[in-house]
């Protein structure tokens, strides 16, 4: 049965203002794409289960709210019933707008059992589309993140994809896909704001910038919860404070803007990130299902409420708007006692400014 939380309010409060980053030509029609490819085996060991991988692409500007599949308008309706557009009000701002795809999957550790796990990590996927909706306050260095993910848990193509994936990489094929959570399909979404606040904006030696900012985030769908976190990004940084979001993130990352560096000189970004959050669940279909009955589902007092997570990676930019980034992330143990694991996998994201 799907439990639906109640939706948490942000704690929203306003700070000083740091030199701020403007808008002078207002939102582009298209400002960029990014292609993001999660696999827990980027990192080093036996990290096959859990949260295995995930793919998504992200295209930025102004038409990604006019796409067929965007549900832009959707977000835009949920923003004014939830009154997030009321807090930024008549303050000068301007916006940016994102669409994307992808899909999440899961898996036990024992990959090669055809039999459901009990006590494990279940089979689980999600195929989804979301549209983003940032609101920035240059003058405050603020900004206002909303997102709405639309999608299918439970769809068969999970283990063809997998297949794939574990063909490429000459990989043990999965067996038990038919055990997957929401088996055979059940739509499902996810509505969720943030604020992201950056409290220091430094330029320093021969150029070094250095970046801190934190974020206070609340979701209600699929995924139930609130979040707090802190993050940072330190070397040869020319994009814009409000284009670094690293934690609007469900596993695979969601939403975040790309944006032009604006280099110039030959001095092309090359910077080092890292951060970390604390967040209470209180609700995550993945491992509890939705309202399809399924082989192996966690009752919420068989999972971890509080979840820390972390990540740190660098980010390189090249040629005609290239960036390349790599990243570990990792968090604390989801589901209670000893078949509790903390997940940890590792990304690359490609990606292109206009």
């Amino acid at each position: 049965m799907w439990r639906i939380g109640i939706l948490i309010s942000l704690v929203l409060m306003s700070f000083p203002g740091l030199a701020a980053d403007i808008d002078p030509l207002g939102e582009k029609d298209r400002t960029g794409w990014a292609l993001y490819f999660d696999n827990d085996l980027l990192t080093a060991g036996d990290n096959d289960q859990d949260y295995t991988g995930g793919i998504a692409v992200t295209l930025s500007g102004a038409r990604a709210a006019e796409y067929p599949l965007s549900v832009d308008g959707w977000l835009t309706a949920l923003n004014g019933f939830s009154g997030l557009e009321r807090i930024y009000g008549d303050r000068d701002s301007f916006q940016r707008h994102n669409f994307e795809f992808g899909f999440t999957l899961f898996t036990p550790t024992d990959i090669s059992a055809p039999e459901p796990i009990p006590d494990d990590h279940p089979y689980a996927s999600l195929f989804f589309v979301s549209s983003t909706q940032q609101t920035i306050l240059p003058d405050q260095n603020v900004s206002y993140q909303s997102s709405l993910t639309v999608g299918f848990l439970g769809l068969e193509i999970a283990e063809d994809v997998q297949g794939l994936i574990h063909d490429l990489t000459g990989s043990d094929k999965p067996q038990g896909w038919a055990n997957q959570v929401s088996a055979g399909g059940e739509p499902t979404a996810r509505y969720g704001v943030s604020r992201q606040k950056t409290h220091i904006l430094r330029q320093g030696y021969r150029g070094l910038r250095t970046e801190l900012k934190t974020s206070l985030e609340a979701n209600i769908g699929f995924s139930t919860d609130a979040a707090a976190g802190l993050s940072w990004r330190w070397g040869r940084i020319n994009t814009p404070w409000w284009s670094y979001n690293p934690h609007q993130a469900e596993y695979i990352n969601l939403g975040a803007p790309v944006a032009s560096s604006g280099a110039s000189g030959g001095r092309r970004e090359f910077y080092v990130w890292a951060g970390a959050s604390l967040k209470y669940r209180f609700y995550n279909a993945i491992l509890q299902g939705q309202f399809r009955d399924s082989e192996v589902t966690f009752k919420r007092s068989e999972l971890e409420p509080v979840i820390a997570e972390a990540w740190i990676g660098v980010t390189r930019e090249f040629k005609s708007g290239f960036s390349a980034s790599l990243f570990l992330r990792g968090r604390t143990t989801e589901i209670s006692g000893p078949n509790g694991r903390a997940p940890v996998w590792g990304g690359i994201i490609i990606s292109r400014a206009y």
